[in-house]
């Protein structure tokens, strides 16, 4: 199973999915390639990204590396194939930030082969404005701005949830994923 988390910048994407593989050990966290700068926050996430310059993203680009990718806020963000490799595989559950446009892509692509689980993350403009200035973005215009553009893109995921309370949106991720596990084990019988 994919498990697909998106949101604004300040949703918490990323300490929900920390959390998640912390209470999860089967369930691993896909990386991908960016070429935004290491936060102090990335060390604690069982490393997210790899991160290149932008010269070898554009020449991953050009190689066919790469299965999808998006420029977000001034930076470049892929999925790697051999990351898609990896998932279809079937040997662990990834889970991973990815931005709206790549959801659409990856859960397209694998919907035959594995359970794509999508959830959109939300959370009030204030909330997003307060959690961006205490992490110490300095463009925060810039990620508020994309924020329209994202909301757009909620219809698309399986689940949205409001992440105000970091414990009650874990439980319900939880839960989803447990249900999402049945149907992920229904669907292999039936190919057996």
């Amino acid at each position: 199973m994919l498990i697909i988390i998106s949101g604004s910048a300040g949703v918490g994407k990323n300490t929900v999915i920390t959390e998640i593989l912390n209470k999860y050990p089967n369930i691993k966290l896909m990386q991908t390639c960016t070429t935004r700068l290491q936060r102090h926050t990335d060390s604690d996430m069982h490393n997210p990204y790899i991160y290149v310059s932008r010269e070898d993203f554009e020449n991953k680009v050009k190689n066919g590396e790469l299965f999808e990718h998006e420029e977000i806020h001034q930076n470049f963000y892929g999925v790697l194939n051999s990351s898609i490799d990896e998932i279809k595989k079937r040997e662990n559950h990834y889970i991973k930030d990815i931005g709206v446009l790549g959801q659409i892509k990856l859960k397209r692509a694998l919907k035959k082969d594995v359970e794509v689980l999508s959830i959109f993350l939300t959370a009030p403009k204030d909330e997003l404005i307060k959690r961006l200035k205490a992490r110490g973005d300095h463009d925060i215009d810039l990620r508020i701005s994309r924020m329209e553009f994202e909301l757009s893109y909620a219809k698309n995921y399986d689940y949205v949830i409001e992440n105000i309370n970091l414990d009650k949106t874990i439980k319900k991720i939880e839960s989803i994923i447990k249900k999402h596990e049945k149907i992920e084990q229904k669907k292999m019988q039936k190919k057996s």
